[in-house]
Parts: C-alpha cells; sequence; structure tokens
C-alpha cells in the first residue's frame, strides 16, 4: 500500500505569476491533484465513493513556504495522510525543489460528504488506519479559527460576481477561484515588493454563478517586519470563505 505519493512537477513560463514565480494558487490546484492521485491509489477516489454517493470536498488548506519555484524550475510534491475521524481527513504535503531541498509545507483538511444531502457523511468502511503514514511529520500546525472580517472594520474590499470560468463540474466555485479573487485584493507594485510566505483559507459554504461576495480585507501591522491580512468572503453579510496571509519583504 503506497503510504506516501509523490509527483514531480517542471514549472513553466505560461504558470508562473507576474514576479516570475509559482503563484499560490497553481500550488493549491497542484495539492488537490496529487491529492487525488493518492487517492486513487489507495482505492479511496471519486470513482470509489461516487457509487456511493458520497464525494471528497476540500475544508481548509494551511500554506507555508520558504521559498517559491521560479520561472522553468523542477520541484515535487509529496503527501500523505496524517490520519482520520468518521467524517474528514488530514492529508499533508512536503514541497521539494529541483536540488531535493525541503521549500515547504501544506496541511489540509478534506470532508467526505453525501452527494446529494450536500451534508457529512461517515468514513466508516471506508477508511482505515493502514493508509495512515506514522513516520512523516508536517511542521505546519493544525488551522485555528480565522477572526472574522466585516465591511464596518475592513480596510480592502471588492465586489465580484462568480462567472462561468469559476465552476467547477459541480457547478460550484472551484476552490482554486476563491483563491484568485482574494490574491486580486491588491495591486502589483505590492506583489513587487512583498513575497506571500503564509496562506491560510477555511471553505465554509459553497458559492454558485451569479452569486455576488463582497470581499474585505483587514489589513495588520506586525512586529516582526511582516505584512499580514485576514479576509472574507461575505454573501449577503454572512461568511463563505476565510482567509489568513503573511508576506515578506522580497530580497533585492
Amino acid at each position: 500500500m503506497e503510504r506516501k505519493h509523490t509527483h514531480d512537477y517542471f514549472l513553466t513560463a505560461g504558470e508562473c505569476d507576474a514576479t516570475g514565480h509559482m503563484p499560490v494558487q497553481l500550488l493549491v490546484s497542484r495539492v488537490i491533484e496529487v491529492a487525488t492521485e493518492h487517492a486513487n491509489s489507495l482505492n479511496i477516489g471519486y470513482a470509489n465513493l461516487q457509487p456511493r454517493g458520497i464525494a471528497w470536498v476540500l475544508s481548509r488548506v494551511s500554506i507555508e513556504m520558504d521559498t517559491w519555484p521560479g520561472i522553468n524550475s523542477a520541484y515535487s510534491l509529496t503527501t500523505w495522510i496524517e490520519g482520520w475521524t468518521r467524517f474528514y481527513s488530514d492529508r499533508c504535503f512536503e514541497v521539494r525543489d529541483g536540488e531535493g531541498r525541503v521549500i515547504g509545507h501544506v496541511r489540509t483538511v478534506w470532508v467526505a460528504i453525501d452527494i446529494e444531502k450536500r451534508s457529512p457523511a461517515q468514513l466508516d468502511g471506508i477508511a482505515n488506519d493502514e493508509m495512515v503514514n506514522h513516520e512523516l511529520t508536517c511542521p505546519v500546525a493544525k488551522q485555528r479559527k480565522i477572526a472574522p472580517v466585516t465591511l464596518d472594520t475592513a480596510t480592502n474590499v471588492m465586489d465580484y460576481t462568480f462567472r462561468y470560468a469559476d465552476l467547477d463540474f459541480n457547478r460550484h466555485v472551484n476552490s482554486v477561484r476563491y483563491v484568485d479573487h482574494i490574491l486580486n485584493l491588491w495591486p502589483l507594485d505590492f506583489y513587487d515588493a512583498w513575497q506571500l510566505r503564509v496562506f491560510e483559507i477555511a471553505y465554509v459554504h459553497e458559492c454558485r454563478f451569479g452569486e455576488t461576495v463582497a470581499i474585505a480585507a483587514v489589513e495588520e501591522p506586525a512586529e516582526d517586519g511582516s505584512a499580514t491580512a485576514r479576509v472574507d468572503m461575505l454573501r449577503d453579510g454572512a461568511r463563505t470563505v476565510a482567509a489568513r496571509l503573511v508576506w515578506r519583504k522580497r530580497e533585492s
């Protein structure tokens, strides 16, 4: 049984952000891809669960990166299951550069849901302890609740209406597209000066085509010289997505 799974990648120019590095939304996409590959190899992927009326839903992502892959560079993601409960799975990732050096880690939470009812489904009879890797550890702490942002307290607000390109095959907004819209809150010159080090996102409620959200951020000073922000996506005043971001100054 494959208790860990590795996928090697090469970062092309067309995949880079405006600074010539891997964007965080691509890393989230790769996390979903590698998790899917590993789940399939363990026979707990979509093809195995769909006949039972069950599907995996990404609930939380916590990313901590020391450096980001640059244009035309190799990198790899290794994933493993850290543990189970009756309703969700903790899955971790290690990111290495082309020389094999560890450059970051990702911690995720995946929830099993009843496809028809859109409510939590039990993993009894599906998951077992043999799939858990007890040898590998992830230094990223389990995500704590992100303090809410309101329109009254926000220092940066943007409205967005979800369109066709935002949707996945379930006709809900794709997990990666939420990341896109959060990052668009800040201008290009900000990203020229600051590099993202920590990105946390919690998916609270699904959004659909045609719905409008207010993307509201509170920017907070930090004693260590980093730049930090909390972000909420608010639909009719209710939180649908929460995020926390930490940047550090780019080296000249």
